[in-house]
């Protein structure tokens, strides 16, 4: 397994952080993905270089694999955790990362509905983990949080035409804590933040489906396009900028980032 150092201050600029206002281009980026297609789950780790304003060199290793299909996963930002979904699956899956590396998965949750994602977030100084559920088709979905006996209680429950929005389940918060939404699957890509359980579209991408997706600062989010690409989108431009593509080995679906936990557990692997 490979020992890597989280590179988003380089990613969105270091000074960026002072103003909220993130510096473009990015010179280097690591991240995470996945892919619901693959027969056998992997986590697979990106390193990329940019210089003026395109990408120059990718490094790409497996970060870990799974006993099944992988279409979501979060890292539990306090703790040394891996949470996963597959595809169509309402069990959620747990890794537990020690000093010798990763142990064994066990299910963590069973939904009694597909789960479509994930997302953990450190609140009051405990771990938060989220999942969502939708029916497309009924234009209502949820977003469920995990509670610590192991039941699952509705956070948000949002409601949409899905003649004119769309939601499949993709779903991510900003760093306020504002819960966004993707269109997945259908085009045009779209993002929206959630207001009053109801989506409200803030981006559009004509050309490009927004599968999972998370936010690496107040404006700018990183996103897989559900086919073999990872782009980067600045929500004030609304031009998203390449940043990986799997030349049609993978078909990505969710993108993550290291906690910061890792760097410091792996100098043992």
């Amino acid at each position: 397994m490979r020992v890597t150092t989280l590179l988003l201050g380089m990613a969105i600029g270091i000074s960026g952080w002072a103003t909220g206002l993130p510096r473009v281009p990015y010179t280097e980026i690591t991240f995470l993905f996945t892919s619901s297609a693959a027969l056998v789950g992997e986590l697979r780790g990106v390193e990329a270089r940019c210089a003026c304003g395109r990408v120059v060199s990718v490094e790409e290793w497996i970060d870990y694999t799974s006993r099944g299909p992988v279409q979501a996963f979060a890292f539990d930002p306090l703790e040394p955790k891996l949470y996963l979904v597959g595809p169509g699956s309402g069990e959620i899956r747990c890794v537990y990362y020690s000093l010798l590396g990763p142990l064994g998965e066990w299910t963590l949750y069973r939904h009694d509905r597909p789960v479509t994602d994930l997302a953990a977030r450190a609140e009051g100084g405990r771990s938060a983990i989220y999942f969502s559920s939708v029916d497309p088709g009924l234009g209502k979905g949820e977003v469920y949080r995990l509670l610590p006996g192991g039941d699952a209680q509705p956070e948000a429950t949002i409601s949409f035409d899905p003649a004119v929005d769309w939601w499949d389940g993709f779903f991510a918060f900003d760093p306020s804590g504002a819960l966004y939404l993707s269109s997945g699957g259908r085009l045009p890509g779209r993002l929206y933040r959630v207001e009053d359980g109801r989506p409200l579209e803030v981006a559009r991408i004509p050309a490009r489906r927004i599968g999972g997706f998370l936010f690496l600062g107040p404006w700018v989010v990183l996103y897989s396009d559900l086919t073999g690409g990872v782009w980067k989108l600045d929500l004030r431009r609304g031009e998203p900028v390449p940043v990986y593509s799997s030349r049609g080995r993978f078909r990505i679906s969710d993108v993550g980032l290291y906690p910061d936990w890792w760097e410091e557990l792996s100098r043992g692997w």
